[in-house]
C-alpha cells in the first residue's frame, strides 16, 4: 500500500472514532436531560433554577457552572450569583450556599413557545441537561385611566 492510501485509511479511522464518541456523548447527554416548562411573559423574568453546592463536610464549594447548549430564540437568559439556604443535603442541617441563579426573560411583544437547552457541570465533572420550554403569554393589557367613563 501507498504511503498516501495508509494515510487515508489513518484519516478515515480517526474521523470514525471521533464521529462514534461525539455519538456516544451525544447519546449520554440524552439519557441524562431534564424535562420542564415555565410560562412567562415579557412583564418579568421567570426563575427557572438555582445550583449550589456542598463538600462531604458539608462546607460550601463553588456552585455549578451552567452552559447554555441551545439558547432560546424569543428571550433572554441570565446567570445571576446568589445565596441557596437548604436542608436537604443529608446530614448537613441547615447551609447557606453560594449559587448560580438562571432567569429567563421573554423579550416585549413575543408569544408563542420558547426553547432552549442547558446544562450544570459540577465540580467533580458530572453534567446534568435541562431541556426547557416556554409558554409566552401576552402582558394583561391595563385600561387607561377614565377608559370606562364615556365623554
Amino acid at each position: 500500500m501507498t504511503p498516501f492510501g495508509r494515510a487515508l485509511i489513518s484519516w478515515l479511522a480517526a474521523i470514525m472514532t471521533a464521529m462514534g464518541l461525539a455519538t456516544a456523548r451525544a447519546q449520554q447527554d440524552t439519557q441524562s436531560l431534564n424535562y420542564t416548562s415555565f410560562a412567562a411573559t415579557s412583564a418579568s423574568p421567570v426563575q427557572i433554577g438555582y445550583y449550589g453546592a456542598a463538600g462531604k463536610d458539608c462546607s460550601p464549594t463553588a456552585p455549578p457552572g451552567i452552559r447554555v447548549i441551545e439558547p432560546p430564540k424569543s428571550g433572554v437568559l441570565t446567570i445571576r450569583p446568589g445565596v441557596l439556604t437548604t436542608d436537604a443535603i443529608k446530614g448537613c442541617g441547615t447551609l447557606k450556599l453560594p449559587a448560580r441563579i438562571l432567569f429567563y426573560q421573554a423579550r416585549a411583544g413575543a408569544s408563542g413557545n420558547d426553547h432552549f437547552v442547558y446544562e450544570t457541570i459540577n465540580a467533580d465533572g458530572a453534567v446534568t441537561g435541562y431541556d426547557v420550554t416556554i409558554m409566552i403569554h401576552e402582558v394583561p393589557k391595563t385600561p387607561s385611566p377614565g377608559a370606562d367613563k364615556p365623554i
